[in-house]
């Protein structure tokens, strides 16, 4: 009988069969597999199976197969069930990714695991209502300001924030920005480019949701010196939302039920002094 083109691809489809049917607790016998592989026109038989599921063993698949049980099951896998839902959940939790860019890298995420697993995270996914940027093309800026950083190359883009109707309002009339990138920096739920600004001298920031047509440009960058002069981790530290100006010694009085949330946004490093009782 005359093998059809699909028969090269056995391995693969029954790699998929096990990633998307089983998992630790749920298997699949080898009539099933034959016929899942026979939907691809792929004929196997009780010898083969057995043989290419030791091949993906050899290849390094845990697989528990029919010795132990009455199923094949793939009993671990890249990621675990919970680290998908740790990734879920910051991606859930990230403000600079439009919700149709979350539901779309949850989707992808769910390929990861088996499709009963699947549907037990589309049961947690919960997206509405969340505060989210409408930016849909966040991660392809933040892309793209990675490449030119790796590149050493200077980036153009508009620059906007949003009027009272909710619009874009471009700054400069909708001229092009055109700066140095040198760092990204994600704080207080936000991604901001620092910048290096030739004209104005000095360094900027702007917010990679807030940035339009971003794009390389095949110019050097500029300000090395001057980024090399920078200590990032203080910079971070003082640089309060991205918001710029000269650093300050303040004093802040908080009442003393905030001290935790005090130690969260600044540090177990803070010196803290008695006012009164409260």
């Amino acid at each position: 009988m005359p093998k059809s083109s699909n028969q090269k691809l056995k391995l693969l489809h029954l790699k998929r069969i096990l990633e998307y049917h089983t998992d630790a607790d749920h298997g699949i016998t080898r009539k099933e597999i034959e016929k899942y592989l026979g939907h691809q026109d792929i004929k196997v038989d009780r010898k083969t199976v057995y043989e290419d599921i030791r091949a993906l063993e050899d290849f390094g698949m845990d697989i528990e197969h029919p010795e132990n049980s009455n199923h094949y099951r793939l009993l671990s896998r890249e990621f675990e069930l919970a680290e998908i839902k740790l990734m879920i959940d910051s991606i859930q939790a990230s403000k600079f990714l439009s919700e149709k860019t979350t539901r779309d890298l949850i989707g992808k995420l769910e390929t990861l695991c088996s499709h009963h697993e699947a549907q037990q995270l589309q049961r947690e996914v919960i997206v509405a209502n969340r505060v989210k940027t409408t930016n849909k093309s966040i991660h392809y800026n933040v892309d793209n300001l990675h490449r030119a950083i790796a590149s050493n190359l200077q980036v153009q883009f508009r620059y906007f924030d949003y009027d009272l109707h909710k619009n874009r309002k471009y700054f400069k009339k909708g001229e092009l920005y055109v700066v140095s990138p040198w760092r990204l920096i994600y704080t207080d739920d936000n991604y901001y480019l620092l910048a290096y600004d030739e004209k104005a001298q000095k360094f900027k920031h702007f917010r990679a949701d807030k940035m339009d047509a971003v794009d390389a440009i095949e110019v050097e960058r500029v300000g090395k010196e001057e980024f090399e002069k920078l200590d990032m981790a203080n910079y971070t530290k003082y640089t309060f939302s991205m918001f710029g100006g000269e650093v300050e010694n303040v004093e802040l009085v908080f009442q003393n039920r905030m001290m935790g949330a005090v130690m969260d946004r600044f540090g177990r490093d803070i010196v803290p002094m008695k006012v009164d009782n409260n």
